[in-house]
């Protein structure tokens, strides 16, 4: 008893801290006191998205020769709309949001005071939801610390000499993606804090999304093997018809729920695995041939976070898939081929075991552990396209760099042919046919060779 007591706090925490990393983000979409206040303050998290995105590409687009740096502001910019399209898709699916909610928490919290077993088979999978969120959480909480770590620490030491230095570069506009000049005085702090907390909220952003993706998940899973147990292990005082009437009733409301969970996040999954994809192949081909300590471990650090946020995603969906499963089967293991049901519940049990199991779609594809080696096979993909594109560039340049030194050679040819040069004797290449032996045409040649 005391575990699940236990095991309940857990919940309940876990629970709080999904829910406040939403209303920081100023996704929480449930009715408050402050309902006004929130919606204002989503409007400005909208707006500094916005105003993120724009300095990232301006930065990008001033780096558009250098492939590391202009990919790396890319990343910034394309998690500035990832930002933009969380904020947009919560803002105007509000509604639906709160009907969700309040569904699929009520059927939780139902099964939830059930009995002793119930809860048991509710918190048999907390750990591993809790643990992949948290985990999620300090992993981009410390890249964020690492991160801007270099710019606060020479501020600090300067403060403890008693001055004040900017003698230190912004981490994103790199003090000239600014739409003005910084100023290289106290305004320069100010542009650093206000980077600062744009890319903490654009981290905070993803994972409370992404995690309150989990925490759905779970709720929908843990209901489902709750019913399952229920019609697996029925109590003597229960008849299995009303159970089968229960559980037919809350899974054609679990079906509503699905709906809305995948009109609001399949936009959101896409988006994601198509963009880190191309991001990934893009940072990966550009720390070739792994030289570069600084470009391997911005590589590292950034395909870490995508590759967490992507299998994640896949995950939570292959769990719902498998809970749903596990339901159909429960139900055909069932009571149902008793011989004194009546028609009509077999009827309702063979539709039901005809119904696919349920799954979020990401517009094209289901989300699963597939759609993850599919993200996978597309960033090599990507990568190798990107390789061989390159190679055919040099070879071109190649062969272009030859013609032009055989171009330059006939003009020499024909220089000296007219007498233009005015050399005496000495023999060079057969081929070309030629006599050279004065030293000012021999450095014409060689600077037209390696020009």
């Amino acid at each position: 008893m005391k575990m699940i007591d236990k095991r309940l706090q857990t919940y309940r925490t876990y629970q709080r801290f999904t829910r406040i990393l939403l209303t920081i983000c100023g996704c929480w979409y449930m009715p408050t006191k402050s309902d006004k206040s929130m919606h204002y303050y989503s409007i400005c998290v909208l707006l500094t998205m916005i105003m993120m995105t724009m300095v990232t590409l301006h930065t990008s687009y001033i780096h558009r020769h250098n492939l590391g740096n202009m990919m790396k502001n890319v990343g910034f910019a394309i998690t500035g709309l990832s930002t933009i399209l969380k904020v947009v898709s919560f803002t105007i699916n509000r509604g639906s949001l709160i009907n969700y909610h309040r569904i699929l928490n009520d059927l939780f919290e139902e099964e939830l005071m059930r009995n002793d077993k119930i809860r048991t088979i509710i918190f048999s999978s907390l750990h591993t939801m809790y643990i992949l969120t948290y985990g999620y959480f300090a992993l981009a909480t410390t890249l964020l610390l690492l991160y801007f770590a270099p710019s606060y620490l020479l501020i600090i030491r300067g403060l403890l000499h008693f001055h004040l230095s900017t003698n230190y570069t912004l981490p994103i506009s790199r003090g000239y993606g600014h739409f003005w000049t910084v100023p290289d005085n106290f305004l320069y702090h100010l542009h650093l804090v206000f980077e600062t907390t744009l890319t903490g909220l654009s981290g905070l952003m993803a994972c409370s999304v992404d995690s309150f993706f989990g925490f759905y998940v779970y709720q929908f899973t843990s209901t489902m093997r709750a019913m399952n147990f229920r019609l697996t292990n029925p109590l003597p005082t229960e008849k299995f018809l009303d159970l089968l009437r229960m559980c037919v009733a809350k899974h054609q409301r679990l079906l509503r729920c699905r709906d809305t969970l995948e009109h609001v996040y399949g936009p959101i999954v896409f988006w994601h695995i198509v963009t880190n994809a191309i991001l990934l192949c893009g940072l990966m081909y550009d720390a070739m041939p792994f030289s570069d300590f600084k470009r391997i471990s911005m590589f590292l650090a950034y395909a870490v976070v995508k590759f967490v946020q992507t299998f994640t995603y896949a995950w939570y969906g292959t769990i719902l898939t498998n809970a749903s499963e596990d339901f159909r089967n429960g139900i055909y293991f069932g009571e149902w081929f008793n011989s004194s049901l009546d028609h009509h519940v077999r009827t309702n049990v063979i539709l039901i075991m005809m119904q696919k199991p349920i799954t979020i779609n990401a517009i094209y594809s289901p989300v699963n552990i597939t759609i993850f080696t599919n993200f996978v096979n597309a960033t090599m993909s990507y990568f190798f396209l990107l390789q061989s594109i390159d190679e055919g560039l040099e070879t071109l340049h190649r062969d272009g760099r030859v013609a032009m030194i055989e171009f330059s050679l006939r003009r020499i040819v024909n220089h000296y042919s007219t007498g233009i040069l005015g050399v005496d004797s000495c023999v060079i290449p057969l081929e070309l046919r030629l006599y050279f032996c004065n030293q000012w045409t021999r450095h014409i040649l060689k600077l037209t060779i390696f020009r």
